[in-house]
């Protein structure tokens, strides 16, 4: 199981191949793909609690899925991991573990949000 780390909350390579993407002439490519990151994860964060509440093992699945992917992309590592142990989690309607999944998950994201803010300046 994932648990809190020293690593950092994003991968610093990661961040450096984003800032790469638009090159020294488009530095505001970088921004957008952190802007489109946040809203899109904050939409299936907000599912998360939406089918946990809901006893929806589809949704958080599919959720925890897409969050898992575009995490890893962003490179918040610690979260994308916490969202594939969600996703097995629901896949195998483990549903005692979810709840605590989730919470950390949602802990794990605030602080994911805080680092991409600082990072997109």
């Amino acid at each position: 199981m994932a648990e809190a780390s020293s690593e950092p909350v994003l991968d610093p390579a990661a961040l450096q191949a984003l800032r790469a993407l638009g090159g020294d002439e488009d530095p505001s490519l970088f921004v957008e793909v952190i802007e489109l990151y946040l809203d899109d994860a904050r939409a299936h964060v907000s599912n998360l609690r939406a089918a946990l509440a809901s006893g929806d093992l589809r949704l958080l699945e599919r959720s925890a899925h897409t969050l898992k992917s575009s995490s890893a992309n962003v490179g918040a590592l610690n979260f994308s991991e916490l969202c594939r142990e969600l996703e097995q989690a629901a896949r195998a309607e483990r549903l005692q573990s979810t709840p605590s999944l989730v919470a950390r998950a949602e802990r794990e994201f605030q602080a994911v949000c805080a680092a991409l803010e600082a990072a997109r300046g």
